[in-house]
């Protein structure tokens, strides 16, 4: 099997919230995070390609919430409403982490 991720991942479960360019405000939960994009589960259906904006509260690694701006990359319907989706940052604007949290890098990483 190749292995295809571009970056490591990192197993994260924590709550995050998106703002959709209308105002609506949808939970979500990261299920896992790299410096390029998370990977996240919501009860809406998230639109392909549109721009949103995303407040991650993951204290394992960053001390305050993280803001970005993200592309929904793609979006599937997992359950009855209940939709997984891959979300980008960009290569512009990649994070910086976990820097405050070197020892949990090893404990955390997804193969």
């Amino acid at each position: 099997m190749v292995y295809r991720r571009e970056y490591p991942r990192f197993i994260l479960n924590d709550s995050a919230s998106l703002v959709t360019p209308e105002g609506q405000e949808i939970a979500l939960i990261v299920k896992d995070l790299c410096v390029r994009g998370a990977g996240v589960i919501s009860s809406s259906e998230l639109q392909v390609g549109h721009k949103e904006n995303i407040v991650i509260n993951a204290p394992c690694f960053f001390e305050q919430p993280l803001a970005k701006e993200v592309k929904v990359a793609w979006c599937r319907k997992i359950d009855q409403n209940l939709w997984q989706a891959g979300l980008d940052f960009g290569l512009a604007d990649k994070i910086n982490f976990p820097n405050a949290y070197p020892s949990l890098t090893a404990t955390l990483a997804v193969s």
